[in-house]
Protein backbone atom coordinates (compact mmCIF):
# COMPACT_ATOMS: atom_id res chain seq x y z
CA UNK A 1 0.00 0.00 0.00
CA UNK A 2 2.88 2.57 1.05
CA UNK A 3 4.67 2.16 -2.52
CA UNK A 4 1.37 2.61 -3.99
CA UNK A 5 0.67 5.92 -2.27
CA UNK A 6 4.33 6.46 -3.40
CA UNK A 7 4.12 5.86 -6.98
CA UNK A 8 0.81 7.91 -7.24
CA UNK A 9 2.14 10.51 -6.00
CA UNK A 10 5.24 11.23 -8.17
CA UNK A 11 3.20 10.62 -11.01
CA UNK A 12 0.40 13.35 -10.25
CA UNK A 13 3.49 15.86 -8.47
CA UNK A 14 5.57 15.19 -11.54
CA UNK A 15 2.24 16.99 -13.62
CA UNK A 16 2.80 20.63 -13.38
CA UNK A 17 0.93 21.78 -16.47
CA UNK A 18 -1.97 24.51 -17.60
CA UNK A 19 -5.25 24.02 -17.39
CA UNK A 20 -6.49 23.75 -21.21
CA UNK A 21 -9.37 26.46 -20.53
CA UNK A 22 -9.76 28.78 -17.65
CA UNK A 23 -12.72 28.47 -14.55
CA UNK A 24 -15.08 31.69 -15.13
CA UNK A 25 -14.68 32.33 -11.36
CA UNK A 26 -12.80 30.94 -8.55
CA UNK A 27 -16.24 29.86 -7.04
CA UNK A 28 -16.13 27.88 -10.45
CA UNK A 29 -12.58 26.07 -9.66
CA UNK A 30 -13.95 25.80 -5.81
CA UNK A 31 -17.20 24.24 -6.70
CA UNK A 32 -15.57 21.75 -9.70
CA UNK A 33 -12.68 20.28 -7.93
CA UNK A 34 -15.39 20.04 -4.11
CA UNK A 35 -18.39 18.37 -6.19
CA UNK A 36 -15.76 16.13 -8.24
CA UNK A 37 -13.19 15.14 -5.36
CA UNK A 38 -16.01 14.09 -3.05
CA UNK A 39 -17.68 12.17 -5.86
CA UNK A 40 -14.26 10.16 -6.39
CA UNK A 41 -14.08 11.68 -9.73
CA UNK A 42 -10.25 11.88 -10.04
CA UNK A 43 -9.34 11.12 -13.47
CA UNK A 44 -11.60 14.28 -14.43
CA UNK A 45 -10.41 16.65 -11.91
CA UNK A 46 -6.63 15.76 -13.08
CA UNK A 47 -7.62 16.07 -16.96
CA UNK A 48 -9.70 18.94 -16.21
CA UNK A 49 -6.83 21.13 -14.00
CA UNK A 50 -4.22 20.18 -16.87
CA UNK A 51 -3.41 16.46 -16.89
CA UNK A 52 -5.13 15.82 -20.17
CA UNK A 53 -2.40 16.13 -22.77
CA UNK A 54 -0.48 15.39 -19.77
CA UNK A 55 -1.77 11.38 -19.64
CA UNK A 56 -2.84 8.51 -21.76
CA UNK A 57 -6.33 7.29 -21.54
CA UNK A 58 -5.28 4.44 -19.62
CA UNK A 59 -2.44 6.17 -17.47
CA UNK A 60 -5.82 8.56 -15.96
CA UNK A 61 -7.82 4.75 -16.12
CA UNK A 62 -4.84 3.49 -13.87
CA UNK A 63 -4.82 6.53 -11.14
CA UNK A 64 -8.17 6.58 -11.00
CA UNK A 65 -8.32 3.13 -9.96
CA UNK A 66 -5.66 3.67 -7.87
CA UNK A 67 -6.54 6.54 -5.67
CA UNK A 68 -10.34 4.53 -5.24
CA UNK A 69 -9.03 1.59 -4.07
CA UNK A 70 -6.73 4.29 -1.49
CA UNK A 71 -10.17 5.88 -0.82
CA UNK A 72 -12.93 3.48 -0.95
CA UNK A 73 -15.65 5.19 0.18
CA UNK A 74 -16.91 8.60 -1.08
CA UNK A 75 -15.54 11.74 0.51
CA UNK A 76 -18.37 14.22 2.55
CA UNK A 77 -16.41 16.79 3.89
CA UNK A 78 -14.23 19.21 2.50
CA UNK A 79 -12.28 22.47 3.92
CA UNK A 80 -9.40 24.82 3.17
CA UNK A 81 -6.78 23.93 5.16
CA UNK A 82 -4.14 26.61 3.47
CA UNK A 83 -4.67 29.61 1.54
CA UNK A 84 -1.78 31.81 0.19
CA UNK A 85 -2.66 34.82 -1.26
CA UNK A 86 0.38 36.15 -3.71
CA UNK A 87 1.03 39.36 -5.61
CA UNK A 88 -0.86 40.08 -9.19
CA UNK A 89 -3.75 37.74 -8.83
CA UNK A 90 -1.42 34.40 -8.00
CA UNK A 91 -2.59 32.12 -4.79
CA UNK A 92 -2.02 28.77 -3.61
CA UNK A 93 -3.86 26.56 -1.73
CA UNK A 94 -4.09 23.20 -0.04
CA UNK A 95 -7.83 21.72 0.42
CA UNK A 96 -8.58 18.29 2.48
CA UNK A 97 -11.53 16.38 1.65
CA UNK A 98 -12.27 13.41 4.33
CA UNK A 99 -15.46 11.35 5.28
CA UNK A 100 -15.91 9.55 8.76
CA UNK A 101 -13.86 6.23 7.36
CA UNK A 102 -10.59 8.07 7.80
CA UNK A 103 -10.54 8.23 3.96
CA UNK A 104 -8.64 11.48 3.25
CA UNK A 105 -7.27 13.09 0.07
CA UNK A 106 -5.26 16.14 -0.20
CA UNK A 107 -5.09 19.23 -3.23
CA UNK A 108 -2.20 21.27 -3.68
CA UNK A 109 -3.51 24.17 -6.50
CA UNK A 110 -1.25 27.36 -7.57
CA UNK A 111 -4.00 29.64 -9.47
CA UNK A 112 -3.48 32.79 -10.97
CA UNK A 113 -7.38 35.13 -11.40
CA UNK A 114 -7.00 36.97 -14.57
CA UNK A 115 -9.40 39.09 -16.33
CA UNK A 116 -10.22 36.05 -18.44
CA UNK A 117 -10.73 33.64 -15.52
CA UNK A 118 -8.28 31.39 -13.07
CA UNK A 119 -6.17 29.58 -14.24
CA UNK A 120 -4.53 26.27 -12.52
CA UNK A 121 -0.76 26.84 -13.32
CA UNK A 122 0.29 23.97 -11.33
CA UNK A 123 -1.64 20.88 -8.85
CA UNK A 124 -0.69 18.02 -7.28
CA UNK A 125 -3.18 15.47 -4.95
CA UNK A 126 -2.01 12.90 -2.36
CA UNK A 127 -3.45 10.97 0.07
CA UNK A 128 -0.73 12.55 2.84
CA UNK A 129 -0.77 15.74 4.10
CA UNK A 130 2.62 16.06 4.19
CA UNK A 131 3.71 16.28 0.48
CA UNK A 132 1.12 19.05 -0.18
CA UNK A 133 2.00 20.65 2.86
CA UNK A 134 5.89 20.93 1.66
CA UNK A 135 4.53 23.00 -2.16
CA UNK A 136 4.29 26.23 0.34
Amino acid sequence: MRYLLVSFYMIISACAAYADEAFQTYSDFEQYVDKRIKNREFSTVISRLGGADEYTKQQLQMIQNQLRDVVPFYLTDGAIVKRIELENGFSQEMRAYWNKDNSYLFLYAFLQERNDGVIVLQFSMNTSPEPVLQMF
